[in-house]
Formats: structure tokens, C-alpha cells, sequence
């Protein structure tokens, strides 16, 4: 074995020894990306189904079909009360709305005249209210299409771009998991690589027998082999879980978005710590950095659904690029854009490199 490749596995070692043992560089890779899932899984109890109080005053049967219809349909979470205990959940905020179908609703029904179903919402937040004004609608028109004899001749018809559909939780694990590669690169390369200057190791290595480019290897590539050991825990418990599960070579593609990623991210950490030199300053900034590349890349929703002037920043981002790749391969077993979104990934990493090398090679010079 070669002196320059022994360094590199020493550096490696070290660096790896050094992020075990200080419970401060696994707090700083693991808070962010934890504290943000908590975000989305609390978030995502808030979407979605809007909570609804339903009044039935009729016994009737259509009466009672139509509050199955009500509770079946995707819009509501229904949970059903009087008039009293429902004025009481609105008032409380317990509920967004409430939805009364009246004493007569059967009478009406079998005479063919209008059923007077309400909803009295509480318009505190708009987007809530759109959502009961545009569902109620269209879930009592879907009732009324399902009857025999129905005059309503409008149906819809539904046409899937994607083969599956994705829960918001599920989909939201991708943004995240970018962040912990971003956070592990950047923190422990930039902390690896301050380190040295702190300690004033960086002479020892400048002066040891091996090629300055293996210094730079070893740092770099000590980055690198944190963020992916952490990112491989997330990725076989997702797969063991069914929720971030690849199918057939989609396994090749995700593991190599996830490579290329985790090392642009040591690059840039590397830079970032051969340029300050200090451990404070480091992780401050790498997660500030990394934070900011966590929204750009659609962390708090699709990216596209963003104003068009955040579009066209996300576009400068590569881990928006890195985010959609991995969607792609993980959840939908496609291949579109992936030549796109592989080849800014490639440049990203060399640029990261490239930028790691040079600062640490000139922080070594100097």
C-alpha cells in the first residue's frame, strides 16, 4: 500500500473517530433534519382532511346516505354531534365547519325540490375555507350522481400522471433526506478541516512524506463517508418500512444521486472549513447553508407550486435537482430528467471539489 493511500485512510479514520466520539458534531447532523420531519409530520395532521362537525336531523335513509357520502369523501374528517355540541367545536376551534342536513332533507328528496344541506364555516383561515366551499359542493354533487334515475349527467373522470399516489409525510422524506446529506457533508467535512488549523495538525500533515492531494482526498473524503454512513441508516430503514423503497435498478440510480450528493456536500464543508479555520464559526454557517438548500429544493412543498421568482432561484440549487432525481427513482420508478439532474449533480461535485481542494490547499500554503 502506498504512502499517499495509507494517509487517506488514516485521515478517514481519524475523522470518523472524531464525529463518534463528539456528541456536538452528531447533534449538529441529526438535529436539523429531525427537527423538520417533526415540522412535517405535525404539519400534516393540519392539511389534507378538513375537521368537520356533521348535524343530521333526519332519520331518513337518503339522509344517512348522504352523511356516509360526507364521511367516505377525502375532503372531511367528520365527526358527528348535535347542534349544540357542534356550535361548541366551531366556537372552540375543534372544527373548521359544520355541515347540517335539515329535519326535511328526505321529504325534499323524494319530491325532487332543492335540499337546503348548509355549512357554516369559520373563515379563519382562507385557505381552510376554499377547501369546505369548493368539497361540500362537490361531494353533495357526487351524491346526487350516484342515485338511480339522476339527472346530474356531469361525472369525473380521473387521469393519473404518476402510477401511485404519495402521502405528504412520505413525500416530504426526500427533501429531508437531502438535508441530512447536506448537513453531514458540510458540518463534519467543514468541522474535519477546521479542526486541523485549530489544533494545528495541518503542519504535521503539510510536512508528513505524502502528495498534498492526498491531504485533500483524505479530508474530503472523510466527509463524504459520514454523510453517506448516516444517509444509508435513513435509507434501509425507509426501505424495511416500504416508505422509501426503490424498485429493481432504481436501487443503482438512488444510491448514486445519494453519492454524489454527500460528496458535493463535503467539498463545499471542506472549503467552508479551510477558509474560516475555526469549529464555531464552521457549523453555523454549513447549516444556515444547508437550511437555505432545503427550501429551495421544495422542503415545504413542491417546488413548482413555489412563486415563479423562488423557481428561479431553486433553479441555481442543486439539491433541487438532487430532490427531484431521487422522487423520481425512489417513489415513481422513472427516468425523467435523470440525464439532466445526473449531469448538475457530476458538475456540482467537481465544483465542490474543486473548491475544497483549492481553499485547503491554499490554507495549507499559507
Amino acid at each position: 500500500m502506498s504512502a499517499n493511500l495509507r494517509a487517506i485512510l488514516a485521515i478517514i479514520k481519524k475523522d470518523l473517530s472524531v464525529w463518534i466520539r463528539r456528541p456536538v458534531s452528531i447533534a449538529l447532523t441529526l438535529v436539523p433534519p429531525v427537527v423538520f420531519l417533526l415540522v412535517i409530520l405535525i404539519s400534516a395532521g393540519a392539511v389534507g382532511r378538513n375537521p368537520v362537525a356533521l348535524v343530521v336531523l333526519d332519520g331518513g335513509p337518503d339522509a344517512h346516505a348522504l352523511a356516509s357520502a360526507l364521511e367516505s369523501s377525502d375532503a372531511f374528517r367528520v365527526r358527528e354531534a348535535d347542534q349544540a355540541e357542534a356550535s361548541r367545536l366551531l366556537s372552540d376551534l375543534d372544527v373548521a365547519g359544520v355541515i347540517t342536513i335539515p329535519a326535511d332533507f328526505d321529504q325534499r328528496f323524494d319530491a325532487r325540490q332543492p335540499d337546503p344541506v348548509t355549512i357554516e364555516i369559520n373563515n379563519l383561515n382562507l385557505d381552510f375555507t376554499n377547501d369546505l366551499r369548493r368539497s361540500l359542493p362537490a361531494a353533495i354533487t357526487e351524491f346526487y350522481a350516484r342515485q338511480p334515475g339522476s339527472t346530474v349527467a356531469v361525472k369525473m373522470r380521473e387521469t393519473d400522471l404518476r402510477t401511485k399516489d404519495i402521502g405528504l409525510v412520505q413525500f416530504e422524506l426526500i427533501p429531508n433526506l437531502v438535508l441530512l446529506l447536506v448537513v453531514a457533508g458540510a458540518v463534519n467535512g467543514g468541522l474535519g478541516a477546521a479542526g486541523e488549523f485549530e489544533s494545528h495538525t495541518i503542519k504535521e500533515l503539510v510536512l508528513s512524506p505524502v502528495d498534498r492531494w492526498a491531504i485533500v482526498a483524505g479530508k474530503l473524503l472523510a466527509g463524504w463517508v459520514t454523510a453517506m454512513l448516516v444517509a444509508s441508516v435513513v435509507i434501509v430503514i425507509g426501505a424495511v418500512l416500504g416508505i422509501l423503497r426503490p424498485a429493481g435498478w432504481y436501487w443503482l440510480s438512488t444510491i448514486g444521486i445519494t453519492a454524489l450528493i454527500g460528496l458535493a456536500s463535503a467539498g463545499i464543508g471542506t472549503a467552508i472549513g479551510a477558509r474560516l479555520q475555526m469549529i464555531q464559526k464552521v457549523a453555523p454557517v454549513a447549516i444556515n447553508l444547508s437550511i437555505w438548500l432545503f427550501f429551495l429544493s421544495g422542503g415545504i412543498g413542491v417546488a413548482a407550486f413555489l412563486p415563479r421568482w423562488v423557481q428561479t432561484i431553486a433553479a441555481f440549487t442543486p439539491t433541487f435537482y438532487g430532490v427531484h432525481a431521487l422522487q423520481m427513482s425512489v417513489f415513481y420508478g422513472s427516468t425523467d430528467q435523470l440525464g439532466r439532474d445526473v449531469a448538475i449533480l457530476v458538475m456540482t461535485a467537481i465544483l465542490g471539489l474543486a473548491a475544497g481542494a483549492l481553499s485547503l490547499r491554499r490554507s495549507t500554503l499559507t
